[in-house]
């Protein structure tokens, strides 16, 4: 199969040919590319005498393979470590800074990269044991520009979007839900996260994801979906599991857009990092209005990926669908299947006066999905 290069891709080259600074960690959801992203960047620009990639794929391994590695690695002069499923080697994080201070002291440092496929437990590992050393590199879900790639358009990829492996299934519903059900759904939810974290009511962890993917860009109050599920449990629960959906790289959550320091106190907008979930747990196909919301989400998380913070407003019937801030600039984003008159903008405007005002339809979400950054800058108003 031919191999897709992925941004992030060139961000690891750029930095691997640097003087090494941090530890690269890789992170992003399952079946997204990241470790042949990875290989693909040392087999494509590197002699192979130069690095060596190593994974703990196989079973749970100890300190001493660990530091075994480690030490071969610097006898034979390698410039790059690659440690694939690091979470599986026993106290990783903390034998990653022991090995990285050390060779830093020693002035004979390599360039360190991580990766795994729970995303979950490396984060929890780095903030841990790593703080400071170590740069992030996100790996995301893939986008509407790379999954035309395989021949999507853009109806198709609101319905199936988001895991490449899924997408010669298309044509086969039944097939590729049971796919994304038992291979990618149940996956994550079994090895990325009850592999790693207690969960008291599994069931009710399950219906929580299941539930909230059928509210894309939807603001909605934790007791609300609380009240919607089956198995009995509490809104701390409720918010405990969307944190985890997030950390998983499942699901994202935006607050309120407030210049006070408390606006995340509300309710959460929904946006689901992979426009399937959507289609996959509604189980019918989606009405207009539905498939405008997926459409939303969609943009939402590209702007998610592209800006430090996203949030949305509403003030009354009035509400602007996103909102960002990015060098000193107030940006309202309106997501809308066509274009309409949008007069409520007036009332976010005579709030905030410095604001402008951008607009993203079917027409133009191919230009903004090339470069949000650029096309907002650009055509805001």
């Amino acid at each position: 199969m031919k191999h897709y290069a992925r941004t992030f891709e060139k961000i690891l080259h750029e930095r691997l040919k640097k003087k090494p600074q941090f530890i690269q960690t890789i992170l992003g959801p399952r079946q997204v590319g990241k470790t042949s992203g990875v290989l693909n960047v040392l087999e494509k620009n590197f002699n192979s005498k130069d690095y060596e990639y190593l994974s703990a794929e196989d079973d749970i391994f100890d300190a001493d393979w660990f530091l075994t590695q480690v030490q071969k690695a610097a006898q034979n002069k390698k410039k790059i470590i690659v440690f694939d499923e690091i979470q599986k080697v026993e106290q990783w994080s903390e034998l990653v800074k022991r090995a990285w201070d050390s060779q830093k002291r020693q002035k004979n440092l390599m360039h360190w990269v991580l990766l795994g496929s729970s995303s979950l437990k490396l984060s929890q590992g780095l903030n841990e044991s790593l703080a400071g050393r170590f740069e992030i590199i996100s790996v995301p879900h893939w986008s509407f520009k790379e999954s035309k790639k395989f021949g999507l358009n853009l109806n198709q990829y609101i319905h199936q979007g988001g895991y490449p492996a899924s997408y010669s299934l298309i044509k086969e519903p039944a097939r590729f839900k049971k796919y994304m059900l038992e291979s990618i759904f149940e996956t994550v939810v079994s090895l990325d996260i009850f592999r790693y974290i207690t969960i008291k009511k599994p069931a009710l962890f399950k219906q929580t994801f299941m539930l909230a993917c059928q509210y894309p860009a939807q603001e909605i109050s934790y007791n609300k979906l609380l009240g919607q599920l089956q198995d009995a449990g509490n809104v701390d629960q409720v918010k405990h599991y969307l944190d985890l959906f997030s950390q998983a790289f499942l699901m994202r959550q935006i607050f309120k857009f407030s210049k006070s320091p408390l606006s995340r106190v509300s309710s959460p907008k929904i946006i689901s990092c992979a426009p399937v979930f959507t289609s996959l747990f509604m189980r019918r196909e989606l009405t207009p209005e539905e498939k405008g919301r997926v459409f939303e989400s969609i943009v939402g998380n590209r702007l998610c990926e592209s800006f430090d913070s996203v949030h949305y407003w509403r003030e009354g019937h009035d509400e602007i669908d996103f909102v960002i801030e990015f060098e000193n600039e107030i940006y309202a984003i309106e997501v809308k299947s066509q274009i309409k008159k949008i007069p409520k903008f007036k009332t976010f405007k005579a709030k905030y006066k410095q604001a402008k005002f951008c607009l993203i339809d079917f027409e133009n979400y191919e230009e903004f999905d090339q470069d949000p950054f650029a096309f907002i800058t650009r055509y805001a108003i």
